[in-house]
């Protein structure tokens, strides 16, 4: 303080005026006041950050609160703004009943008798529409997979329906359509049932309101497209890859299949690979690479039947959207016809020819 009162004194000395002198103090005194904080506001701050993080890992993770206990909630709005939203129409009944789990109305008739207040609420849970939604929809599911993977055996379309119903990808759906905010329900944060029984139970209330060929393009659209980018030959996997292999050569009257080893590299170190040819009648089908023969020889086998199914890592996109416009009669046509098994399978080629 004395160092900017003897810059001052050397101001008028110099022929500045007294109003420059009080400005630059004043400003002076801004920045100061604008650029340091008391020495305690930081490790205030830092322990209250340290209690928010033992807070949150004791409570599982940062506290959620549902859309309902807001201010500006309208359950009213909110409803229909989902169905503008996912761009279909649904009927206003059939929707609020989709979205609300029994629990919820049991939790509301305990609450009411506590009070001494008759209860006599004219709620209906989704557990009717999701049994209907469920089935619909796995329906739906088939169809698409038996449209699109014309030659690949019951037992894969089987796998894919599976993944695509699990728990864990309806889940996915639901709470990316934003179902959590709207469910009725005793929870919160929703369980992975809740979830699935209230999306299960929209697909019921969308086919009830604008008919079942809607609700098809919507299972399409947002459950059907969770296998972009999925391997599908992860999701099933044959016991016997060989026998399976040699089966339908044998059915398809071909020599049973010959495995060689076409190269090696590094036998004799842990990092070894070998690379087998599966030939057949002296035809070459595919080759696999393993760390071992018997390795080899199955990824062989299995390559083989990616080659005869046509789900190579090559294959063609999935169709999905306006490229299902052409096909969605056949789709309809193929969810009550399964594929050939596994067991009885043989090439399309084949079958033509002996028909």
């Amino acid at each position: 303080m004395a160092a900017l009162w003897k810059t001052c004194q050397q101001c008028l000395r110099y022929g500045f005026t007294n109003a420059s002198i009080y400005t630059s103090i004043t400003a002076v005194n801004v920045i100061s006041k604008r650029n340091f904080k008391a020495h305690w506001v930081a490790p205030t701050l830092r322990e209250l950050q340290r209690r928010k993080v033992i807070e949150e890992d004791r409570g599982g993770g940062p506290k959620i609160f549902h859309r309902s206990t807001f201010l500006e909630w309208n359950y009213d709005a909110e409803i229909f703004a989902f169905s503008n939203r996912l761009g279909e129409k649904f009927n206003d009944s059939s929707l609020r009943a989709a979205l609300t789990h029994k629990s919820y109305i049991e939790r509301e008739t305990a609450r009411l008798s506590d009070i001494g207040v008759e209860s006599n609420l004219q709620f209906q849970d989704n557990e009717a529409l999701a049994q209907k939604g469920g089935e619909i929809m796995s329906k739906f599911i088939n169809g698409y997979l038996r449209a699109v993977f014309t030659q690949v055996p019951e037992e894969l379309i089987r796998a894919m329906h599976d993944y695509l119903t699990s728990n864990p990808t309806l889940e996915t759906v639901a709470k990316h359509i934003g179902l959590g905010d709207l469910m009725l329900c005793a929870d919160f944060p929703c369980k992975t049932e809740t979830y699935v029984k209230s999306f299960k139970a929209v697909v019921a209330a969308l086919a009830e309101s604008s008919g079942e060929e809607r609700a098809r393009i919507f299972v399409q659209d947002l459950v059907v497209t969770q296998l972009y980018g999925q391997d599908v030959n992860e999701l099933w996997n044959p016991v016997d890859p060989i026998g399976n292999l040699t089966a339908i050569l044998k059915r398809e009257g071909k020599a049973e299949p010959e495995f060689r080893l076409i190269r090696q590299a590094g036998s004799n170190s842990i990092l070894a690979v070998y690379y087998v040819g599966v030939y057949s009648d002296k035809n070459f089908i595919s080759e696999g690479a393993g760390e071992s023969l018997e390795v080899a020889k199955e990824m062989a086998a299995r390559e083989a039947l990616k080659k005869f199914f046509h789900t190579e890592d090559s294959m063609r996109a999935l169709p999905f959207g306006r490229q299902l416009k052409n096909i969605q009669s056949k789709i309809a046509q193929l969810e009550n016809q399964p594929n050939v098994p596994l067991s009885e399978w043989i090439s399309p080629k084949i079958m033509s020819a002996v028909h």
